[in-house]
């Protein structure tokens, strides 16, 4: 167990900056957000949580890279979202609770995938990182209609971002949950199990574009007002309406 050097909170994995090298909670694991000293020094071989000593990452990759580690917390973050989702699933059958996962899997893996992808399109090295904290909130709303779905984040390190920067590497994952939400509508009345897929994404957009915390609303909000309200509520309008429907 360590404790973030930024607030004191104690974390079971917590994140490390590649550039200072100290603890972090998730809240502060960026290096603008807890005004690290040295960022934008040359940036060396560092390994990015305790669990990870036996992993060295890059900043600044040239290509998609991935590693066992992130595939790992990405099984179990999928894992999360199939149990507290499991009493929404359920009224369809069990002929078809695959295909109902395999919906939920993509509209959790695709999200985390356009962040991860916008970051890296910047040069910026970014992996998804479980948060335990997190995924045992999120489990805990299991019997909740309204269910938290926060069982980890794209970790994102390299040279310090503009606003507009970030604002859009945040508004990737939403923006990914509302493309497929408007697909799954239109498919829907052909097949209707799409119709779960397409409340779920709007779940997932709605909640990740929250101005609060380390959501990403709140990166979109600080970067682009307009942008952010345009986002949301497209979210609220289809998610709505989709309620009202299926």
């Amino acid at each position: 167990m360590s404790k973030c050097a930024e607030c004191g909170k104690e974390e079971l994995l917590p994140f490390v900056c590649r550039y200072c090298g100290n603890p972090f909670c998730v809240e502060h694991h960026l290096p603008e957000s807890h005004n690290c000293h040295l960022i934008g020094a040359k940036v060396i071989p560092m390994r990015t949580s305790v669990r990870d000593a036996s992993k060295t990452f890059y900043a600044q990759p040239s290509r998609f890279r991935t590693s066992r580690t992130e595939l790992l917390h990405i099984m179990i973050g999928v894992g999360v979202l199939l149990i507290i989702e499991t009493p929404g699933f359920l009224r369809f059958g069990v002929n078809i609770l695959i295909q109902v996962a395999g919906v939920i899997a993509l509209a959790f893996a695709l999200h985390e995938l356009a962040h991860k992808l916008t970051a890296q399109h910047y040069g910026l090295w970014s992996e998804f990182r479980l948060n335990p904290f997190g995924a045992l909130l999120s489990l805990l709303t299991f019997f909740s209609p309204v269910k938290i779905i926060a069982p980890g984040a794209v970790v994102i390190f390299g040279a310090r971002g503009t606003g507009e920067r970030w604002g859009k590497i945040a508004l990737a994952g939403p923006l990914a949950n509302i493309i497929q939400l408007v697909a799954f509508t239109l498919l829907s009345p052909f097949y209707p199990v799409l119709g779960y897929a397409a409340v779920l994404n709007a779940e997932l957009a709605v909640f990740n574009l929250l101005p609060l915390s380390v959501l990403d609303g709140r990166k979109v909000f600080n970067w682009n007002k307009r942008v952010w309200i345009a986002a949301f509520a497209t979210a609220i309008i289809l998610g709505t309406f989709l309620r009202i429907y299926f």
